[in-house]
């Protein structure tokens, strides 16, 4: 299975350091990865690792949808990553999952409500982004998945490939359920 990433945010902040650790817990299983970010600090973060191929760096989501190359699954990290997984849905029949971790309501624009449909699943960080993302949204699946935290005390080995293996578990879903090309629905 290959796993598209797309990250298109502007800063390398606390969300950049559990896209990292995500990436880096999903590369020790051994799964191939290909990344397209927008911070050219975050990739070069993401570029050491063995299983992961760095596109050019971009921060146009149309940009980010012509350099996916035929990937599995498209993870879309944030809202102006998820307009890239809605065209590669819509033009090339790939299934996209969403990573939300805003516990605010979800937009309500005809955009925001077609990303949100068609995404195979929204993963919320927290129950309460969950419970947000469910709140007028009936068709998509909600998965919650904490990130993975580098804390003092914590086992970040153990604890990231326990979230590597649920996150392993959502795509190989949205990659077998996804079936009917896009163009025919």
């Amino acid at each position: 299975m290959v796993i598209g990433h797309v990250n298109l945010a502007r800063s390398f902040n606390g969300t950049g350091e559990h896209f990292v650790a995500l990436v880096e817990a999903l590369d020790r299983q051994g799964v191939n990865q290909h990344v397209i970010v927008r911070n050219h600090a975050l990739a070069r973060r993401v570029a050491i690792y063995k299983n992961v191929t760095l596109g050019p760096v971009t921060g146009s989501p149309v940009i980010a949808y012509c350099l996916m190359p035929a990937v599995d699954v498209v993870h879309v990290h944030n809202d102006r990553s998820a307009r890239s997984g809605l065209l590669l849905t819509l033009t090339r029949s790939i299934p996209y999952v969403l990573t939300r971790r805003g516990a605010g309501k979800l937009s309500g624009s005809p955009l925001s409500r077609s990303i949100n449909s068609r995404a195979a699943s929204l993963i919320c960080c927290s129950r309460d982004a969950a419970r947000a993302a469910l709140t007028g949204n009936t068709n998509t699946r909600v998965d919650v998945i904490a990130d993975i935290a580098r804390e003092s005390g914590a086992d970040f080995e153990l604890l990231g490939n326990r979230v590597a293996a649920k996150h392993l578990r959502v795509y190989e879903r949205a990659a077998e359920t996804w079936q009917v090309p896009a163009f025919m629905r």
